[in-house]
């Protein structure tokens, strides 16, 4: 047995309650220790548990450190829980980095990582375990096995693999004994004895913990000699012990036939998603220049992976907690855009007067590159600042076409644009019927009409063309303004700014391709997946008695058409046809070759009852208007046909140019001294971060490149001599990126009192299932499972009324934590019902 917490840190409540807790928790530790010193306790795997205890009782540090040195408390190895579909790559690699850096700091070392509530993992995590000195992993939630089985094996495309625990009982299958006393042996037998069939070396994971858990408790006192405490290193180290040939299996797990990764919330809250990609942008261009004067930005890293936690990025909290994000977003990009500033500014002391270009892409470019204000030839060799000479010409052009080296593009009379026979631009409308978590839509009555379409400015090289449009369906009304830039490069660069009023409604940039047969090929961390249209390997409703046993949370069914992508998602048969976007991460490609790139996707409800695709609950009942997404937010894409592989040197050379645009800068000094270009490094691999004084990169080819095998993460030197500068530069930005905002509307009387409405309804019916209760046995099992239904209304009644007091702008803690511990009493008795159910057999 493996006693821990589940720390859902910002959920229904923010941290600033949460924090709170974490006192009492420790202090129950610190008791429980004191009284049994084998104790062992697993905080979550991940040390920002610390730093939040430690920001609300700091003379808790020795007692901790005195703990974790001794090996109670088990920490690590990550920073934070964070949501790795989401996620840039910089921030993967910081948190691992920082959650090293902090157990070594508590004197810990965590072999093994504990993951089991995240919502699926990226293909390259064994290298990244196997680089950070992490041999196993324990995980839920995204396993994908033919026959499943609690140990296996799983490999990166390089060869790396790691040993891992599926628990596929949960992590929570023995929570909660000493609430449930009388019936402490039986839960255990009947754990074990419906879990053994899926182990393969005869052991079997159970795990006392649970979300936001205040009350650790040792199981030996109900259990006596029954039970071993154990360790995740020590249970895996002695499960492969036992075994001669795990299964293996290599890729991405994002599959939920076994428990829900949630596709829904790539898209929810798509604002968050947005601002989250250019403050990591920022982070990492600040940082490489900061490398330069020996100089680090770990809190300003540690600040934006809070907001990389699961439950945060997903957009699955209340809307309190997200709005806190935006502002924490907005304080980190002010910063950055300083500190940017400064940095450039020391660098331009080396550099004559004129314009340059800032390359943060590793390529090099001799084109002409409209960045949507200016057009000038672009001619870099690598990253770093290079002169700008050229302009192009501005010209009389009404015509609404455009043709270059790579494509021939003109529009159509609805605003669509045929680039050598595709259709992009298609803006489609669709009926939400989901939550926060999971998307469920069906086709709806929709108009879409020009109200604007004509060439903004043209030259010899470039165009760009102003499309405007309106969107209306019952209850939905939206406008937008949208640029379409075309240059000399292959692509074409889309600009939309939507302003959206309406609730329940996904909207969708879609690109006919009219390609039924190609390749679908995804853009993730570290790597290029290729993957199925569609996703029918999925459990049905009923799973079988031996599954049905084991699989007591929500799971996804039916079929999965969305998954998650960061930068581009392209079809490859004779031609790669890719769209790209920035911090958008939900994609559909349909039978018919339809390309859907999900912009919004409006909601109300953190989690409904009943959402198709997905069996069971999967969050609170708590209303976030926020979730509608009603105001102004703007998007960056591009289309891009190539007669290059997607995972090609040239390919990723055009996506890099999408993903780093180069910036546009000014440079005056009084002396007419310096250089016309300044290169700091050059190359083909895609660049991280700086690590040691190296740049960390990785290989997406397939071929070798500079030492690093196909899909390899490395590093490679970076050296880079300045000569002598002046010590003043003036530096001014003209083009450079733009915080994306959102102001929201703020809730109607009528939804106040729709709530209000709601929470009468849920008191009548707790008031039914109490009296139905006064004429059951209470050693019956109808009894039972009418006190779990009983649990399940006064939950979602706590729900309703901190969502209520929520809207109405207050934060009622008492409620919060009465919620938490109702959610703890439920979340027991679904194991009760479940024990019980097979003896009424």
């Amino acid at each position: 047995m493996i006693c821990h917490t589940h720390w859902d840190r910002e959920w229904f409540a923010p941290s600033f309650v949460t924090n709170e807790w974490l006192k009492e928790l420790f202090e129950r530790l610190f008791d429980l220790i004191s009284r049994k010193e084998d104790y062992r306790y697993v905080l979550d795997g991940q040390t920002l548990i610390l730093e939040d205890l430690l920001s609300t009782a700091p003379e808790f540090q020795e007692k901790v450190k005195e703990l974790v040195r001794s090996g109670n408390l088990l920490i690590g190895p990550l920073y934070a829980q964070i949501d790795f579909r989401l996620s840039p790559e910089v921030a993967i690699i910081k948190n691992f980095e920082l959650g090293k850096e902090d157990a070594k700091k508590f004197g810990g070392d965590a072999p093994v990582a504990w993951m089991v509530d995240n919502f699926g993992f990226i293909s390259q995590l064994p290298q990244l375990f196997k680089r950070y000195g992490i041999e196993g992993a324990f995980l839920w939630r995204g396993v994908k096995l033919e026959k499943p089985s609690i140990e296996f094996l799983w490999e990166s495309k390089d060869g790396s693999f790691v040993k891992c625990i599926f628990l596929i009982g949960g992590y929570r299958n023995l929570y909660g004994l000493s609430r449930t006393k009388s019936l402490a042996k039986k839960r255990l037998e009947h754990e074990a004895e419906k879990l053994k069939i899926f182990s393969l070396s005869g052991l079997v994971p159970l795990l006392d913990g649970y979300d936001l858990d205040v009350n650790p408790e040792d199981p030996r006192d109900l259990l006596n000699e029954e039970i071993e405490l154990s360790s995740p290193e020590e249970y895996l180290n002695e499960a492969f012990s036992k075994i001669a040939e795990p299964p293996k299996i290599s890729g991405e797990l994002l599959s939920g036939k076994y428990a829900c990764v949630f596709p829904g919330t790539l898209s929810t809250r798509v604002y968050l998603k947005r601002q989250a990609y250019v403050v990591g942008k920022m982070l990492r261009y600040v940082e490489l220049l900061a490398s330069f004067r020996n100089e680090r930005i770990d809190e300003l890293y540690r600040t934006y992976l809070k907001t990389l936690v699961h439950d945060n990025i997903c957009g699955v909290g209340v809307d309190t907690i997200h709005r806190n994000m935006q502002s924490v977003y907005k304080k980190l990009f002010d910063a950055l855009e300083k500190s940017f500033k400064e940095h450039l500014k020391r660098l331009a002391t080396h550099l004559k007067s004129g314009l340059y270009a800032v390359s943060f892409s590793p390529f090099e470019y001799d084109h002409y590159h409209c960045d949507g204000e200016r057009c000038y030839r672009l001619q870099s060799e690598g990253v770093g600042f290079f002169k700008v000479n050229e302009f192009d010409v501005t010209r009389s052009d009404e015509t609404l076409s455009f043709k270059n080296d790579y494509y021939e593009a003109f529009f159509n009379q609805d605003g669509s644009l045929n680039v050598n026979g595709i259709v992009t631009g298609v803006l489609q409308l669709e009926r939400e019927l989901g939550d926060c978590y999971s998307t469920d839509t069906e086709k709806m009555d929709f108009s879409c009409h020009i109200s604007k379409m004509q060439v903004e400015r043209a030259g010899e090289r470039h165009k760009i063309v102003l499309l405007e449009r309106v969107i209306e369906a019952e209850g939905i009304h939206i406008e937008t303004e949208e640029r379409i830039i075309f240059d000399e490069s292959p692509l074409v660069k889309w600009n939309i700014i939507v302003h959206a009023s309406g609730r329940n409604y996904l909207l969708s940039f879609v690109t006919k391709s009219f390609d039924r047969t190609s390749k679908v090929f995804a853009k993730m961390p570290f790597d290029v997946v290729e993957r199925d249209r569609i996703d029918t390997d999925l459990l049905p409703h009923d799973a079988g008695q031996k599954l049905n046993r084991v699989l007591l949370a929500a799971r996804e069914v039916g079929s999965i058409r969305k998954f998650p992508f960061q930068g581009f998602v392209a079809l490859q048969g004779e031609k790669t046809l890719a769209v790209m976007a920035k911090g958008v991460h939900q994609y559909e490609v349909d039978e018919e070759g339809d390309i859907k790139i999900d912009l919004i996707r409006s909601v109300e409800w953190i989690a409904k009852n009943n959402v198709r695709g997905r069996t069971g609950d999967a969050g609170p009942l708590m209303y976030v208007p926020d979730a509608r997404c009603e105001g102004t937010i703007d998007f960056e894409l591009a289309i891009c046909e190539l007669n290059a592989d997607v995972r090609s040197e040239e390919f990723f050379k055009w996506f890099s140019l999408f993903d780093d645009p180069a910036m546009l800068v000014s440079v005056k000094k009084r002396e007419g001294l310096g250089l016309e270009s300044l290169k700091l490094f050059s190359g083909s691999l895609p660049w991280i971060c700086v690590e040691n004084g190296e740049l960390l990169v990785y290989n997406p080819y397939s071929k070798p490149i500079r030492g690093l095998r196909p899909c390899q993460i490395g590093t490679i030197p970076m050296k880079v001599v300045f000569p002598n500068g002046d010590d003043r530069a003036d530096v001014q930005i003209l083009s450079s990126l733009r915080f994306p905002q959102l102001a929201f509307k703020k809730i109607t009387e009528g939804e106040i009192e729709q709530l209000k409405e709601k929470i009468e309804i849920i008191e009548e019916e707790i008031a039914q299932v109490e009296q139905a209760l006064k004429g059951l046995r209470e050693d019956s099992y109808e009894y039972h499972v009418n006190v779990h239904k009983l649990l399940s209304k006064k939950r979602t009644l706590l729900e309703l009324r901190i969502s209520l007091a929520l809207n109405q702008g207050k934060v009622l803690k008492r409620l919060m934590r009465k919620l938490n511990e109702l959610r703890a009493k439920r979340r027991i008795y679904d194991y009760i019902v479940e024990l019980l159910k097979e003896g009424a057999r």
